[in-house]
Formats: C-alpha cells, structure tokens, sequence
C-alpha cells in the first residue's frame, strides 16, 4: 500500500532546497525566453507602424529601436545571470529566503536596465517627433510617465532624467527589501542560537 501513497515523496522533494533553487531557475529561464519573444513582437508591431512616415520620424523610431533591442538584451541577461545564481545557491538553514533575496535584487534590476534605457530611448522620440512618441513608448513600455515632459529639447531631456531617476529609486528600493529579508534571517538564526 505504501507505494501507492506517493505524496510523502513528493512532499519530501519539495522540501529540499535543491528542488527550489532548480525550479525558479527554470521558471526565470522560462520567463527569460518569455519576455525575448514578446519584446520581439512589441519591435515588429513598431516597424509595421513605419510605413508613410517622414525621415524625421523614422530617423527617430531607428534610433529607438535601437535602444529597446539594447533594454531587451539587458533585461534577458539579468535574468539569466541571476537565474544561475540561484540554481547554485549553497544549502542552507533556510529554503526560500536566499531565493527571495536574490529575486528582490533581480526585480529592482531588470526594471532599472529597461527603464534607464527606454528612458533615453523615449527622451531622444521626443527631440524627433515630439508628442507623438508617448505612442510608440506606450507600444513597448509598461512604465508610463508622459506626465514628466513636454513635447521640446526639454521635455525630451526631463523624460530622459526623470526616468534615470525613477530606475534608481526603484533599484534602491528592491535592494533595501533583499537586504531587509537577509537582515530578518540573521536576527532569526541569532535568536534560535540566544535560546
């Protein structure tokens, strides 16, 4: 009977941080693969926008794709790197907390990669189409932010700067919570060790 009642095993598994550490691995490999192949999509749907335009306006959409290519890239590697780390996690008293540090981390930094990138990206659609570029930054963003700049050389600029400093704040913010929950684990272990 015993061997048709396999959610001891099962559970056992799970319990193990290896089983852990591989899974979000794959599931951050997988959401890597994810987020290429609709960045891809979003990149086609851009061009397939270009017909009839002025050079102005495809000398700037060029030059944005350029940049979203380059913010893709950036966002994919993070994940990949920080995928590798987790799969090589050492053993440890606890399971999901190395995990939920690094995670921490990888979310504030793949945020702030696509967003200081598309924020230049964004500011230099401005200096070239003015207004218009809220469309195409709206197509490949999911950050919007129209409310920082005009449609000039300064609204562009103000795009550009304000979105640096929004990825930064952002980055800080996911660091102090990976930080926070290491600090948690330290202040548990030294009280199961005061006891």
């Amino acid at each position: 009977m015993e061997k048709y009642l396999f959610m001891k095993k099962v559970i056992d598994s799970i319990s193990q941080g290896d089983f852990f550490r591989k899974a979000f691995a794959i599931f951050l490999r997988v959401l890597a693969l994810v987020i290429t192949i609709t960045g891809l999509v979003a990149w086609v749907m851009i061009w397939k926008t270009m017909s009839g335009e002025t050079v102005k306006m495809v000398a700037g959409i060029v030059i944005f794709q350029i940049l979203f290519v380059f913010a893709l890239y950036m966002v994919v590697h993070v994940l990949l790197i920080r995928a590798g780390q987790i799969a090589e996690l050492p053993e440890g008293d606890y399971t999901v907390i190395p995990i939920a540090s690094v995670f921490f981390k990888l979310c504030g930094e793949m945020y702030a990669s696509f967003a200081a990138i598309m924020s230049l990206a964004g500011g230099v659609l401005i200096w070239f189409v003015g207004r218009e570029a809220f469309y195409f930054i709206g197509k490949v963003s999911i950050f919007k932010y129209g409310f920082l700049s005009g449609s000039d050389f300064l609204g562009g600029l103000t795009f550009i700067v304000g979105g640096w400093l929004v990825a930064f704040f952002v980055l800080v913010i996911f660091y102090f919570l990976s930080e926070a929950v290491v600090v948690m684990t330290d202040i548990a272990r030294n009280t199961k060790k005061g006891k």
